[in-house]
């Protein structure tokens, strides 16, 4: 059955293209795609260099395009308001899905990150790569949910699960838990590092479909489901969730009783005005601060519990 999509084209100064990227999600677009000459995926430079991400320098201006479900359209005048705050504009027109599908697949490209000799390539299923034999890949097929690897969100919780299990691996892959998992990009990437159990949940039912589809597709076994972490039992040697800021803090008592004693919190999902207030807020639960990522305007914080 056809569905009705509405098709937003958005351009602004490129100084806040991820705060442009941020409304456009939060107001519903399952994804962004970014149409300056530096995408927001980068490029992977030579494999002997450890295909790290080289970033493109900004021009002064970007743009982007992104999809809304046609149910959300009452939301479009707050979003254009929303957007003019920063400096943006925009404009919308229907959209056939047919068509949508298509161009959010020639905007995905593959991204590479690397920590200490380790390597996670995150692809698309439709696009070929170079690899080395010691190369982990983590194939994804988006469908119709958020996240495959490329947004500096994603690239900076990767970057920290590398760090993390290079530097503690005999704590830390016992297990992961990916709180908000999406396409599953985060729990896929950590079972192919060795992590022996990971569990994913996601409170939403489109990105559980897909995600589980992506875990049949990289031939690996995760518990994926839409327990609401509320409901979570138990506690893991390394948590990672990768949500809007706000939910991070609704959450934190929640998250943060998952953390094993010991073990390590990845947050990312954060604007760097943001991360402060969240670095209290976890502090004050017996998280301490280790180490901050940026990229752009966003931030990703990863913790380590008390041992008692």
């Amino acid at each position: 059955m056809r569905h009705d999509w509405i098709e937003i084209r958005a351009k602004g100064p490129s100084e806040k293209k991820d705060e442009a990227a941020l409304k456009l999600v939060e107001a519903g677009c399952p994804g962004v795609l970014e149409e300056d000459a530096s995408p927001i995926l980068g490029k992977l430079i030579p494999h002997s260099l450890g295909h790290e991400v080289v970033e493109e320098t900004p021009s002064p201006v970007a743009s982007c395009r992104a999809y809304l479900d046609a149910k959300y359209s009452p939301k479009l005048d707050k979003l254009e308001k929303d957007l003019f705050k920063i400096g943006w504009e925009m404009s919308s027109s229907p959209y056939k899905e047919e068509d949508w599908s298509l161009k959010w697949k020639r905007g995905l490209r593959p991204i590479g990150v690397s920590y200490g000799g380790s390597s996670v390539i995150v692809k698309p299923t439709w696009k070929k790569v170079k690899t080395a034999k010691r190369d982990v890949i983590v194939e994804i097929d988006p469908g119709m949910a958020f996240g495959t690897g490329g947004h500096p969100t994603t690239k900076m919780c990767l970057k920290a699960i590398l760090k993390i299990l290079k530097e503690n691996g005999r704590t830390a892959s016992i297990g992961l838990l990916d709180i908000g998992t999406g396409t599953g990009v985060l729990a896929i990437a950590a079972k192919k590092l060795k992590v022996k159990k990971v569990t994913a949940v996601d409170i939403d039912p489109v990105a559980i479909n897909v995600a589980r589809a992506n875990a049949r597709l990289n031939g690996v076994k995760i518990s994926i489901s839409a327990t609401p972490v509320e409901r979570l039992k138990g506690s893991y040697p390394a948590v990672a969730s990768n949500i809007l800021a706000n939910e991070l803090t609704r959450l934190s008592v929640h998250i943060a009783a998952r953390v094993a004693r010991n073990g390590f919190l990845i947050l990312s999902g954060i604007l760097k005005g943001e991360a402060e207030g969240l670095k209290k807020t976890y502090a004050s639960l017996g998280l301490r601060h280790l180490n901050t990522y940026s990229s752009g305007e966003w931030a990703a914080l990863v913790f380590k519990k008390a041992q008692k």
